[in-house]
């Protein structure tokens, strides 16, 4: 993790603009076209769900806006950001665990099943990020939706106002137009670290890192 130097940030005059706005945070969904990924979901040994939040977290992890969060009057860099996704319970309650991001898929995949049986067995929020004071003690995270049942075609998201800066993502139910595979995809960030080119970049590193993954598994 690096504090960045904001008297030389070139995104210095935006930070001060939008950390001045009440809610400084920006809503984008897009349809990400999964088709190779879901035709060959079934060659990884894990669930779609996994190989998805994989795939995600990795194209993450190359946008360093989106590794950025503020901190008081601090800014800082982390190296790795980490999965953090809704898990639903027996009771039709959600719960949340954290899943430890590794760039080797096998590592990544068994991990995160593991975590995945436990939280389903002991569904619970402690691990969700709670505000204390203006103050996250945990910010190395995106924070993922999943929602199998809903191909949304728009979304908004509780969160709390221009202190929170954690990533929130969602995805949704996988939908067939034509011959293409389409997964409902959205992403909320604060305007005052990322702005739509870097969603962009995330949505197109997604795509590559899709690829990527089906040729490493060949």
């Amino acid at each position: 993790m690096r504090v960045i130097d904001q008297q030389n940030w070139p995104r210095r005059e935006h930070f001060q603009l939008y950390t001045g706005f009440e809610f400084p945070h920006v809503n984008i969904c897009v349809q990400l076209d999964i088709t190779e990924l879901w035709e060959n979901r079934s060659m990884f040994g894990a669930s779609p769900t996994i190989t998805l939040i994989y795939v995600i977290t990795r194209a993450a992890n190359r946008v360093p806006e989106l590794r950025q969060r503020i901190r008081g009057e601090e800014i800082v860099e982390h190296e790795i950001v980490h999965p953090l996704i809704t898990v639903l319970g027996d009771n039709d309650l959600f719960g949340v665990v954290t899943l430890v991001y590794d760039a080797d898929f096998p590592t990544f995949a068994a991990g995160a099943s593991e975590n995945l049986t436990r939280a389903k067995e002991d569904v619970s929020m402690d691990e969700f990020p709670h505000d204390q004071d203006g103050k996250f003690p945990r910010d190395d995270l995106l924070s993922i939706t999943i929602l199998p049942w809903l191909a949304f075609t728009g979304f908004a998201i509780a969160r709390k106002p221009s202190a929170d800066c954690i990533p929130l993502l969602a995805v949704g139910k996988v939908q067939q137009s034509g011959s293409r595979f389409l997964l409902p995809f959205y992403v909320n960030f604060h305007h005052a670290l990322a702005d739509g080119l870097h969603v962009a970049r995330f949505v197109k590193y997604i795509e590559e890192e899709a690829r990527q993954l089906i040729q490493s598994q060949a």
